[in-house]
C-alpha cells in the first residue's frame, strides 16, 4: 500500500473510531490487511499532526487537527452535537466532551448575522439568535 493511501486510511479510521493508542491505531489498521509496523504508524501520526481529544467516554482519543478533517461542516456537526432545544430565539446545544469551543466558533462563522451572542463551555452551548424565525433556521439547519 503506499504511504498516501495508508494515509487517508488513517484519517478515516480517526473520523470513524475512538483511537486511544497507538497501538489501537496499529490493530485498526492490520485488521483492515494494511502491514504496519509501530514505527510506520508513529511516523504517519507525527507527519498528520494529531492531538489528543476528549473522547466521548471518558479519556483522551487521537484525533486529526481541524485543518485536516475530511468531512464537511453538516458531518462534523452531526458527531459532535448531542441533542439540541429550542425556545424562542435561544438554543441549548449539548456536545461531546471538548468539543462546545470548536462548535462555537463554527456557529459564528456561519451564522454570524443570525446570532445575537453564544455562551459556551467544555460540552455545553448557549446560542441567542436575533429571533425566534432566525432561531428556528439555525435549529433547523443543526437538527438535519
Amino acid at each position: 500500500m503506499k504511504k498516501s493511501e495508508r494515509i487517508k486510511l488513517i484519517k478515516d479510521i480517526l473520523v470513524d473510531r475512538e483511537i486511544m493508542t497507538q497501538d489501537d491505531l496499529v490493530t485498526a489498521l492490520l485488521d483492515l490487511k494494511v502491514e504496519v509496523t509501530q514505527a510506520t504508524v508513529s511516523r504517519d501520526m507525527r507527519e498528520l499532526r494529531l492531538i489528543k481529544a476528549p473522547a466521548k467516554n471518558g479519556g483522551y482519543r487521537y484525533a486529526l487537527p481541524e485543518s485536516y478533517l475530511p468531512n464537511s461542516d453538516e458531518e462534523w456537526f452531526k458527531s459532535v452535537v448531542l441533542g439540541i432545544k429550542i425556545l424562542g430565539n435561544q438554543l441549548a446545544i449539548k456536545t461531546s466532551p471538548g468539543s462546545a469551543m470548536i462548535l462555537k466558533k463554527r456557529l459564528l462563522s456561519q451564522f454570524d448575522t443570525m446570532i445575537f451572542t453564544v455562551l459556551s463551555d467544555d460540552d455545553t452551548i448557549l446560542l441567542v439568535a436575533y429571533s425566534e424565525d432566525q432561531a428556528e433556521k439555525i435549529y433547523d439547519r443543526l437538527a438535519n
